[in-house]
């Protein structure tokens, strides 16, 4: 999960082509499939450019002591979570990060294989703050290659899932940063302060709400073109009554 911002600057990646397809359904062993929403649809009424603006706004919107992105063991994952979707944190860093998190039963998950954003400064130059300007300097530039699993069952071509083509384009969005946010060094963070406008490029899925019970997500991503990378595994349960099947 890289970010680039008008201070901070770490690296990109890029897309290749893609093709629609249908749900994505993968049969679990012992109950119902898992369901992955195609990339051009909406689910929960929102696309999934929306949903990857919401899941920065989400993941730079918690403070860096409890952040779910800096976690290395899945002890804050429900932090600031909200509504039917719960988000899973990506990591700024290229090292293998092994998370355990209670999902209550009936939540869809979103989550980031591998993606990159910019992020102005209300003060920055005018011609540094045009939606032009922001969706160039945060778009993906060398191709990705992804590998995803679901209770070990793999996805196919992972790559479709990216929200620069047409229909699944995140909009210009704004991020609110909050005291001792994650761009401090010393932990205190950048004054609290408004990043706008913002724009991101990235491979995200949607998976539909899984069964109760045990559930292993993992993902591996590279492509920013200086080593970057994700190695990202997460041992989820899901706790209470579903309600309906999935």
């Amino acid at each position: 999960m890289n970010m680039r911002t008008s201070w901070l600057l770490v690296g990109a990646f890029t897309a290749t082509a893609f093709t629609l397809t249908p749900a994505v359904a993968l049969a679990q062993p012992s109950g119902p499939r898992a369901i992955i929403a195609p990339i051009p649809t909406s689910p929960e009424g929102q696309t999934y450019g929306r949903w990857a603006a919401a899941y920065w706004q989400w993941a730079l919107g918690i403070p860096a002591a409890s952040n779910p992105v800096l976690d290395a063991t899945g002890e804050y994952c429900a932090q600031r979570q909200v509504g039917e979707v719960w988000f899973l944190a990506g990591s700024f860093s290229s090292d293998p990060v092994v998370r355990a998190c209670e999902v209550p039963a009936g939540k869809s998950l979103f989550f980031p294989l591998i993606n990159t954003a910019y992020f102005a400064f209300l003060n920055d130059p005018p011609e540094t703050r045009t939606e032009e300007y922001v969706r160039a300097a945060g778009s993906c530039s060398v191709p990705a290659e992804i590998s995803v699993t679901i209770d070990g069952f793999n996805i196919p071509r992972p790559t479709q899932f990216f929200t620069g083509g047409s229909g699944s384009q995140s909009p210009i969005f704004n991020v609110q940063l909050p005291p001792g946010n994650v761009f401090g060094d010393d932990g205190t963070g950048i004054p609290e302060l408004v990043l706008s406008p913002s724009a991101e490029q990235g491979y995200y899925l949607f998976v539909q709400p899984l069964r109760p019970g045990t559930h292993t997500i993992r993902w591996t991503a590279s492509g920013c073109g200086s080593g970057w990378s994700q190695d990202i595994t997460y041992n989820l349960t899901v706790v209470g009554d579903a309600g309906t099947d999935h």
